[in-house]
């Protein structure tokens, strides 16, 4: 059961917190409004939500570390551009 709906709701859940709660208050209902078929609102319905919560809050800590420190470190760039010259 992937469906680019399912997939792009997941992705919704773990990245807006508002729509987090209002579907951790509605699950099933929530699922429905964003277009999944009614067994996979079921299955939504029946998500771990302490897990939910904890792979929103990695992914935000995750997005937080790289627009405080950019994609890259700039020590490791700098290493890394040093390094494959050596090698190629």
């Amino acid at each position: 059961m992937s469906s680019p709906a399912l997939e792009t709701c997941l992705a919704k859940l773990y990245t807006d917190d508002a729509l987090r709660e209002a579907f951790l208050r509605a699950p099933h209902a929530q699922a429905l409004l964003h277009g999944l078929s009614p067994q996979e609102a079921e299955a939504m319905a029946a998500i771990d939500r302490i897990g939910l919560q904890m792979a929103a809050a990695s992914y935000q800590a995750k997005r937080a570390g790289r627009a405080a420190h950019g994609s890259q470190p700039k020590a490791a760039r700098r290493w890394w551009q040093r390094l494959l010259p050596a090698w190629c």
